[in-house]
């Protein structure tokens, strides 16, 4: 099987977290995933996270962290991630007023400073996209300005806003090989709606960014689906086995 583990983003089963967090987390090991990608405690302390996170055997790829905190509480944020057992803090999305032309020089001065704290402490800064920073090319667009601010910065491609937007994802994992930890595979429907979708049942080559994974250095596929047509806990167990199946194939 391909060494590549497989986890889930938990903004997928937001409600169900904020519902009951540890509940989910039981739910999520059961149906196979060996990590998961945090976006937020859901009011609960970081070490009880963990011990819950340790019973269940697991692991933390990441921790979605607003770009507030890591621009003003980036000490705080790096100790609370230690205690999570976390390596990767992760910039999830940029709030609209904050999309400028002199706003992306800042990200990525913030994220180039980031970089240079967390590898010092043995931690990654990582970048994940949405559509609006992409531009009709690679090099022009905003998302390769801010990786390109300092060789540290870890990219977390999304195929779907890659793919949504033009871009080739396989073109990006090529051309940031090494730097590409974490992948977010989302489906897309085969409709008007053009809405996430379970894993398999829409039309973004999916095959071809795993086939791509082991070259690019990819150490975590995460399962995320922004919006679920059917019961959340149901997609990503869709989600999951499809996953698996490719990976069987290889």
């Amino acid at each position: 099987m391909n060494e590549i583990g497989v986890g889930l983003q938990l903004y997928t089963l937001r409600n169900e977290c904020e519902k009951d967090f540890f509940e989910t987390l039981i739910r999520i090991e059961a149906i196979g995933y060996e990590g998961v990608e945090l976006a937020g405690l859901h009011g609960h302390e970081p070490q009880d996270v963990k011990s819950k996170l340790d019973e269940l055997g697991l692991t933390v790829i990441g921790h979605h962290v607003p770009i507030e905190r890591i621009e003003n509480e980036l000490e705080a944020v790096i100790e609370e991630q230690k205690v999570l057992g976390n390596r990767r803090i992760v910039c999830p999305w940029l709030p609209p007023e904050r999309r400028r032309e002199e706003d992306y020089k800042n990200i990525a001065e913030i994220m180039k400073y980031a970089a240079i704290v967390c590898t010092k402490q043995d931690m990654e800064i990582v970048y994940h996209h949405h559509d609006f920073e992409l531009g009709r090319s690679i090099e022009g667009s905003d998302l390769y300005r801010i990786l390109n601010a300092h060789h540290a910065i870890q990219a977390e491609f999304d195929i779907y806003w890659l793919n949504q937007v033009g871009h080739d994802p396989v073109e990006w994992m090529q051309k940031f090989a090494g730097r590409t930890p974490v992948i977010h595979l989302k489906d897309r429907s085969d409709d008007e709606r053009e809405a996430t979708a379970i894993l398999g049942t829409g039309n973004i080559a999916i095959e071809e960014v795993i086939e791509q994974g082991e070259n690019s250095g990819v150490k975590w596929w995460v399962v995320e689906q922004d919006n679920c047509d059917f019961d959340p806990i149901e997609s990503v167990t869709q989600s999951y086995k499809y996953l698996r199946e490719i990976q069987l194939k290889k």
